[in-house]
């Protein structure tokens, strides 16, 4: 059977976007009955079976769907009849929609646009003459649809720097995320999720170390995010009378954890290094100073995942029972040359343990597989593919569930079976092609410098580099993004860069920042040195100064003393003065009454004798006396008052100014 390619893969998923949002139809049979009316005009068909139908669909438009989903939406066709098991048809009866040919034409360019710039990314980037596009396509659809990395990806991570670097044009980003919405929708057509709205059957989940370091934050703010839209499904789904999911971990992931903690504890104590590829460490080490204060984190942690998320460890005891045994998957063969035996031998027993839970039954559709292990170890999802896929071949089955499924999927499956697929209810946060791509790339960042720093060890152990080439390719090592928001698309390329030229550029800026500190330090010590000097000449002239005006005022004092005393003696001088002015003044006044007496007295004596009148004369002597005496005492009271003692008061005031 031809394969399809991988374009027309990348536009069905965005037809099946496209045509989700227009409100004429209901459901996704509705909408799969479009891609086959489109198919039976293009291949001119008379006739055609459901097994017929479902290869077609596979051919054309890369979808693996049902044989039971393929006759769901076949009967949306009503011009198709069905006889004997055989779908007959006249072609001019049936006809395509004109907005799937719009929305088939509009996502046909669109993909072509996005492959041509990022083609032209790859050539500018790597210098690649001869780019393989249909390699590169493919990869670019596994990138934006499948939860697992490819083994044997050649394009992965620059196609991810071309994302982040494209994450201002929105007409690239609307058209990936166009894509791996479609694939969501895609995903209730493959399992045959018809009924949506709850979920039917009770479902036990297993959380992976990762996905609960994720919840409680360890991992940074997107794996958080990411969790968080999975708990939100958990809850919408458990929000009814009934709680239908259980989330649940293993003793073995229990183990794994407070191993996590103990190779903490020894990292705060100085008793091996630090990791460089786990956030998580970073996240659980900063703040602590003591082993204490790591077992502080751990009681927390644990709290935090019972009473805030409702997580307890498995109430199973033990896997190896007799009962187990005949669905025990242990003994399954894997390998993987490119993760640690470790893991994969981790990966096989949660597997088996999944196995053994549901007694060995085989399942369709994840949502009723009963228990479902949810984590995003590669090792573990990869062995679960492949065992479903070897039960499918074994079993002649359509379509078998997986034992293990990634945290972003199952938060899609939720999403899509709560009833969210045709609703105004907006996606999950990981389906955003920048998110993925931040993921990706700083999965894959963390994975390079943890291997390029065990390289550097052996490099110095066997001599090749000194210790501060060491400290110095370390620093820059440290100095790498490990969580997705760290990356931005100014700091993609350095970010990504793991070359020894790197490396070595780096320590030469090193170096260099070491000479520019030197001559820094030389120049602030000269300048120093000349303003300490400046200071002291400064100290010299202002004690000159200093005593400079120390003797000016002295010479001050001394003529300011001498003025006062010219002020004294001149004050005193006018004193006398206005003294002897006054009592002549005063001499005077007495002097002119007197004489104005004496007239009068002399009038008197005069009326006497020429006159001879006695009476007269005792009148005037009488009066005369009288005036005379009240004259003087006046006289001398106003007199003295206004010449002497007005006068001596104003000298006082003189002398006091």
């Amino acid at each position: 059977m031809p394969q399809p390619n991988a374009s027309s893969i990348m536009a069905s998923f965005a037809i099946l976007k496209s045509l989700s949002d227009e409100k004429k139809y209901q459901s996704p049979y509705q909408i799969l009955a479009e891609f086959i009316r489109y198919i039976i005009t293009a291949d001119s068909l008379y006739a055609f079976s459901a097994i017929e139908m479902k290869n077609k669909l596979n051919e054309h438009f890369g979808f693996s769907i049902p044989e039971a989903v393929v006759r769901t939406s076949v009967k949306k066709i009503s011009t198709v009849t069905l006889e004997n098991g055989i779908y007959n048809v006249l072609p001019s009866e049936v006809k395509t929609d004109s907005l799937f040919e719009e929305k088939k034409a509009e996502a046909d360019e669109n993909n072509s646009n996005i492959i041509s710039l990022l083609t032209e990314y790859i050539k500018s980037k790597n210098g690649e003459i001869n780019v393989d596009v249909e390699c590169l396509t493919r990869e670019l659809v596994h990138f934006l649809i499948e939860d697992i990395p490819s083994p044997s990806s050649k394009y992965a991570e620059i196609i991810g720097e071309f994302i982040l670097k494209n994450e201002k044009n929105q007409e690239i980003q609307e058209s990936l995320d166009k894509i791996r919405e479609g694939s969501i929708l895609y995903i209730g057509l493959n399992f045959n999720i018809g009924e949506t709205g709850n979920i039917s059957k009770k479902l036990t989940l297993y959380l992976g170390t990762e996905v609960l370091f994720s919840l409680v934050g360890y991992n940074g703010e997107i794996y958080r995010q990411l969790a968080n839209d999975f708990f939100e499904q958990v809850q919408l789904a458990n929000s009814g009378d009934c709680k239908k999911i259980q989330l649940h971990y293993f003793s073995e992931i229990k183990k794994e954890v407070n191993d996590f903690f103990l190779t903490a504890e020894q990292i705060v104590e100085k008793k091996r290094p630090p990791l460089l590829d786990k956030p998580a460490m970073i996240s659980i080490t900063n703040g602590c100073s003591t082993s204490s204060d790591v077992a502080v984190k751990q009681s927390d942690f644990y709290h935090k995942l019972k009473y805030s998320f409702g997580i307890t460890e498995d109430p199973n005891e033990n896997y190896y029972d007799e009962e187990y045994f005949a669905s025990n998957l242990e003994s399954f063969d894997y390998v993987d040359e490119d993760d640690k035996k470790k893991k994969k031998e981790m990966g096989i027993k949660l597997i088996s343990h999944i196995n053994k839970l549901r007694g060995g039954k085989h399942y369709c559709n994840d949502i009723d597989s009963e228990y479902l292990l949810v984590t995003n170890t590669k090792a573990t999802l990869l062995i679960s593919k492949e065992q479903s896929e070897k039960i499918s071949s074994q079993n002649d089955l359509d379509n078998i569930c997986n034992f293990a499924i990634s945290l972003d999927r199952i938060t899609s499956i939720l999403w899509y079976k709560l009833g969210n697929g045709f609703g105004n209810r907006p996606f999950p946060s990981s389906v955003s092609t920048i998110l993925k791509a931040r993921v990706v790339l700083s999965s894959s960042i963390a994975k390079n410098a943890d291997k390029a720093f065990f390289d550097l060890k052996k490099q110095f152990e066997s001599g090749e580099i000194t210790e501060d080439q060491l400290a110095a390719r370390i620093v820059t090592l440290r100095n790498k993004p490990k969580l997705p928001e760290e990356l931005e698309e100014e700091n993609i390329d350095d970010s990504m860069d793991f070359s020894p030229e790197f490396l070595c550029r780096y320590e030469e800026k090193v170096k260099a920042s070491q000479r520019n500190l030197y001559e820094k330090e030389e120049l602030i010590k000269k300048i120093k040195a000349d303003s300490d000097k400046r200071l002291s000449d400064k100290d010299v002239t202002i004690a000159s100064q200093a005593d400079t005006i120390k003797a000016k005022e002295s010479e001050n004092n001394l003529l300011r003393s001498e003025l006062d005393e010219y002020h004294r003696k001149d004050a005193k001088q006018a004193q006398k003065k206005e003294r002897r002015r006054r009592w002549l003044r005063f001499a005077w006044s007495i002097i002119w009454k007197l004489l104005i007496i004496a007239g009068i007295a002399f009038l008197a004596f005069f009326c006497k004798v020429k006159l001879e009148s006695e009476l007269l004369t005792y009148t005037f002597a009488t009066i005369d006396a009288a005036n005379v005496a009240f004259s003087l005492w006046c006289i001398f009271k106003k007199d003295r008052d206004k010449y002497l003692s007005k006068g001596l008061t104003d000298l006082e005031n003189i002398k006091s100014n």
